[in-house]
């Protein structure tokens, strides 16, 4: 083989390999951007930060409602007691060692919701912590394009004003929602 057909079938090749990574960020990517008037609404209520930070937003827990930010993922199932809670959207995948730190204003539910497989090590921490309750249900998401998004695990807990801390997560890119029911 010729240099010239080398080069053509290596670019050809390079630019297949581009185009594909194209396609997957232009169908499950995306760039939400924050509700700030929401977000100051809500923090009258409750202010949750994460370490490290990441960008976030709220919006009502209703059929269709986006999941995360920074993806196209929405929530198509949602349980009857999640109806028009305030939803936390933050990234699809957080790091590992992250930590949550609620900071509660009013009594409330807090529900927290991660995925099943891609977790965080949050099945083994949750498991551990006091005064939070498995649900028997869950939502789920993108449940139209495959089964990626329908094993999810909810806890919840009843929580007075003040301060809380889920541990940090074990494991890298966890996908997972906080959301509170005043």
């Amino acid at each position: 083989m010729n240099k010239r057909k080398l080069v053509i079938i290596t670019l050809g090749g390079l630019l297949l390999s581009l185009g594909v990574i194209y396609l997957y960020k232009t169908r499950y990517y995306a760039n939400h951007k924050p509700n700030y008037e929401l977000i100051k609404t809500v923090q009258e209520k409750v202010i949750v930060t994460f370490n490290p930070p990441i960008e976030f937003s709220y919006d009502l827990m209703t059929e269709g409602v986006t999941q995360h930010l920074d993806r196209i993922y929405t929530y198509d199932y949602i349980p009857e007691e999640l109806q028009n809670v305030i939803l936390f959207q933050g990234t699809h995948r957080i790091a590992i060692g992250t930590t949550v730190t609620i900071n509660l204003l009013q009594p409330t539910t807090i529900y927290v919701f991660f995925h099943e497989l891609v977790d965080s090590g949050y099945t083994s921490i949750f498991e551990k912590l006091e005064d939070w309750n498995r649900c028997t249900d869950a939502p789920k998401y993108d449940i139209l394009n495959g089964n990626h998004g329908l094993n999810m695990i909810m806890y919840k807990m009843e929580a007075k004003p003040g301060r809380y801390t889920i541990p940090a997560t074990t494991s890298n890119e966890g996908c997972f929602n906080l959301a509170f029911k005043f």
